[in-house]
C-alpha cells in the first residue's frame, strides 16, 4: 500500500518530537486527486476588485488568485490591460491605483531571477519565469492583502509541490528580494508557519471564506483545495482541505453581543470590500456608521455618483461636522457631512491616498500618498472647504520612493511621523524647522504609526517584520523593536503568551497607557504596556484583523474599536475594564455586525455585506490635543478625565 505522511505527523517530525511515525496509511477512500487545473502558463489581471486583486479568470476551490504551472512557465501580471475582464482579451485595465508585484513567499532553492520587486509603485505589466518547484506567492507592498499564488508542480512527483523549505520576505529573508538568498534560515513547508500561511492565502483570496457574523450558530469552516500536496521530505498530505480544516476550523459563530456599557457618539467604519449595486465590483467600498449608544448601524454611504474606490481611512474636522475619507485604490479625498453622510467635496490628491489626520494647531488636513513619496497638506477655509497647500516630501532628494502609509500627527501640531513601506524606515517631520528631523530604520514594510499623548515616543508597526519599533521623539532615534512573535515557534506554533503576526494599525490609548495593535496573520489583538514597552496581553480577533481606534466609554475610560478585513464584525474591546491601568483583564465587551440590510443607504448593497473593515473613526475625537477642540455638545458628554487624557491642563467645556 502506498504510504503517506499525514500533515499532523509532518508537523510532529518537523518539531523533532519523539514517537512521530511516518507510516500513517492513506485512508481507503482517499485516492489520488488530480490537480485542479492543468499545468500551463498563466496571466493574472491586476485589479481593484475585492477578493480577486490578482485574477486568473479561472476559479480554483473558490479563489481566482491561484495557478498551477510546470517548471519553466512564464507568469504575467497585467496592469495596462486585462484578458480576464468582461471585455476578454486586450480589454481595458482593471486598476485605477498604483501597485507593486513583490515576491512574498518562494522556495528556498529558487534562483534570483525567480523573485521580483519594483523600486516604486507603478501601473506597469510584469513577467517572471518560474523554474523551481514549490509555492511562489506575490504581494502588492502598497495593499498587502493583494495576493497571487503560483504552484510550480513537478509532474514526476506525487501531489502538488509546495516545496521543501520556503522563504517569507521580512522573516526568513530580510534583504531586498532581488538579492540571492540561502536556505539556511528558511522554514519547512510542513511547519506551523507554513500551515498558517497556506490557510491565510485561501481565506484572503476567496470571499466565501470570509467570516460572516450574520450566520450565528453555524460553524466557521472555510474550504480549501481537496488535493494532495507534497511538503518537506517528500511527505504527501493526501487532502489539503481536510488538513487545514482539521487544524484551524469549525468554531461556531456566536450570536451578537452588545456591550453592557454604552459608548459615546458614533463609529464610522470604512467597509472597504462591501459592493454596492451602482458602483459594482470595480469600485468596492461603503462607509458604515454605527451609533455607539444603541450599537446599531444607522447609515451606509457608497457615494454611487462617485467611485470612492476602496475607501480606507477617516478623520474628523475639529468641530466634528466634516468627516474626511480617503480612497486607497484611487486618487481622491472625500469630505462627508457627518449629520447625513452627504458628499461636501471631492479633492484629487495623487496616487493611493491612505490615511488622513488634522494638525491640531491650525486644522490643516494631512493625507499620505501611499503610491508616492509625500504627505499632501491641505488648508481649511472658513466655510470648511479644503484646498491643497503643498506636498511634504518624506524622503531626501535622490532617495528611493518611500510609499508612506498610516502617518500620525503630534498632539501640539509640531510633529508628524510616517511609516515608509518601501524603504523600511520612518520619517520624523518637524514642523517648527519644517524639515525631516530623523529617519530611523524600522522593520520590514512599516505600515502604521502612533504617537503617545505627550509626543515623547512614537510606535511603528512593521507588517512583514512582525514587530513594533519604538522611537524616542527627543532624539529621533529608535529605542527598541518589540518582537510580536517572541512567543511563537515557526515549526511548532505558539509557545505560550501573546503573539501577533502581520501587525497593522497600532495607536496609543488617549491616556498613554497602552498600545493596541490589530494583527492580520494571527487574527489577534495585541496589547503593549507603554510604561515598559513590553507585550503584555492578547485577545482573539477575526481573520485579517486590521484597524484600531479609541473612543470614549460612557462614564469614563475608553473602548478600543477593532475592525477586520475578512469579517463583518466591529469588535468593542474593553482593554482595562476596572480602570486600574493593567490590561490583564482585557476582554471583548461586545460587537456590532456591520452587515445590515435595513440600514438606510444611498446605494443598495450587492455583495460582501459589511466586509472589509479597515479604517475607523470614533466621533467625538478623544485624543489629547484634539479632545480639547471639541464643541460643547460633545465635550459635555465626556468625563473630566476624558476631557484631559493626561491630566493637564484642566479645562472646562466651551460656553457654546
Amino acid at each position: 500500500m502506498k504510504r503517506y505522511l499525514s500533515f499532523g505527523a509532518a508537523l510532529c517530525l518537523a518539531a523533532g518530537v519523539a514517537g512521530c511515525s511516518s507510516d500513517d496509511p492513506v485512508p481507503a477512500s482517499a485516492g489520488p486527486v488530480s490537480s485542479p487545473i492543468p499545468a500551463s502558463s498563466v496571466t493574472f489581471d491586476v485589479t481593484d476588485e475585492a477578493g480577486r486583486w490578482f485574477d486568473t479568470g479561472a476559479p480554483v476551490a473558490g479563489t481566482r488568485s491561484l495557478a498551477i504551472v510546470k517548471p519553466g512557465d512564464k507568469v504575467a501580471f497585467l496592469q495596462t490591460k486585462s484578458i480576464h475582464g468582461p471585455n476578454g482579451a486586450n480589454g481595458p485595465s482593471r486598476v485605477e491605483s498604483f501597485h507593486t508585484v513583490t515576491s512574498l513567499i518562494w522556495p528556498a532553492d529558487a534562483t534570483e531571477v525567480e523573485r521580483i520587486d519594483q523600486d516604486k509603485a507603478n501601473k506597469d505589466d510584469h513577467e517572471v519565469t518560474l523554474n523551481t518547484p514549490g509555492l511562489h506567492v506575490f504581494v502588492c507592498k502598497l495593499h498587502p492583502y493583494m495576493l497571487a499564488g503560483v504552484i510550480v508542480d513537478d509532474s514526476d512527483t506525487e501531489g502538488l509541490d509546495i516545496g521543501e523549505n520556503l522563504h517569507l520576505f521580512g522573516v526568513t529573508h530580510t534583504d531586498d528580494v532581488r538579492q540571492p538568498a540561502t536556505a539556511t534560515n528558511a522554514f519547512p513547508s510542513n511547519s506551523d508557519l507554513g500551515l498558517r500561511l497556506l490557510r491565510a492565502f485561501f481565506v484572503v483570496t476567496n470571499p466565501t471564506n470570509w467570516k460572516d457574523y450574520t450566520k450565528d450558530g453555524e460553524a466557521y469552516k472555510p474550504t480549501y483545495p481537496p488535493v494532495p500536496v507534497r511538503v518537506t521530505g517528500g511527505a504527501v498530505v493526501p487532502d489539503l482541505n481536510a488538513a487545514l480544516q482539521g487544524a484551524f476550523d469549525g468554531e461556531l459563530i456566536p450570536a451578537v453581543q452588545n456591550p453592557a456599557t454604552e459608548g459615546i457618539g458614533e463609529v464610522w467604519v470604512d467597509t472597504q470590500y462591501e459592493v454596492s449595486a451602482t458602483k459594482g465590483e470595480a469600485y468596492p467600498s461603503t462607509v458604515t456608521v454605527v451609533d455607539a449608544a444603541t450599537w446599531k448601524v444607522t447609515r451606509k454611504i457608497a457615494l454611487p455618483a462617485q467611485k470612492m474606490n476602496n475607501a480606507h481611512n477617516l478623520w474628523a474636522s475639529h468641530d466634528q461636522k466634516q468627516i474626511y475619507n480617503t480612497e486607497w485604490h484611487g486618487r481622491s479625498l472625500y469630505v462627508h457631512n457627518r449629520e447625513d453622510g452627504a458628499l461636501l467635496q471631492e479633492i484629487v490628491l495623487g496616487e493611493d491616498p491612505a490615511h488622513v489626520m488634522t494638525r491640531v494647531n491650525n486644522e490643516q488636513v494631512h493625507v499620505g500618498l501611499n503610491g508616492g513619496n509625500s504627505v499632501v497638506e491641505l488648508n481649511k477655509a472658513a466655510d470648511g472647504t479644503l484646498s491643497i497647500n503643498r506636498n511634504i516630501l518624506v524622503q531626501n532628494p535622490g532617495d528611493k520612493q518611500a510609499q508612506p502609509h498610516a502617518h500620525w500627527m503630534g498632539h501640539d501640531g509640531e510633529t508628524m511621523v510616517t511609516p515608509n513601506s518601501n524603504t523600511n524606515d520612518s520619517t520624523f517631520w518637524d514642523f517648527i524647522t519644517d524639515k525631516i528631523k530623523s529617519k530611523p530604520a524600522t522593520g520590514t514594510l512599516p505600515i502604521a504609526a502612533g504617537i503617545n499623548p505627550d509626543s515623547t515616543k512614537y510606535y511603528v508597526s512593521n507588517y512583514l517584520g512582525h514587530s513594533i519599533s519604538v522611537i524616542d521623539m527627543a532624539t529621533g532615534d529608535k529605542i527598541k523593536d518589540i518582537n510580536l512573535l517572541q512567543n511563537y515557534n515557526p515549526l511548532t506554533g505558539p509557545t505560550g503568551g501573546p503573539i501577533g503576526g502581520l501587525p497593522i494599525q497600532t495607536p496609543v490609548s488617549p491616556d498613554g497607557k497602552f498600545i493596541i495593535t490589530g494583527n492580520t496573520l494571527t487574527g489577534t489583538i495585541t496589547i503593549i504596556d507603554a510604561k515598559t514597552d513590553t507585550l503584555v496581553n492578547m485577545v482573539a480577533c477575526d481573520p485579517g484583523c486590521h484597524g484600531v481606534n479609541f473612543g470614549a466609554k460612557k462614564g469614563g475610560g475608553y473602548y478600543a474599536y477593532v475592525t477586520s478585513k475578512f469579517s463583518n464584525r466591529l469588535i468593542v474591546l474593553d482593554y482595562d475594564p476596572n480602570g486600574d491601568g493593567n490590561a490583564d483583564d482585557a476582554e471583548i465587551a461586545g460587537w456590532v455586525v456591520l452587515a445590515d440590510g435595513a440600514a438606510p443607504s444611498d446605494d443598495p448593497i450587492a455583495a460582501n455585506a459589511g466586509m472589509g473593515g479597515q479604517g475607523l473613526l470614533p466621533v467625538p475625537n478623544v485624543y489629547n490635543g484634539w479632545v480639547q477642540k471639541l464643541p460643547k455638545a460633545f465635550c459635555d458628554e465626556l468625563s473630566e478625565e476624558q476631557r484631559n487624557p493626561i491630566g493637564t491642563p484642566v479645562s472646562t467645556c466651551p460656553e457654546s
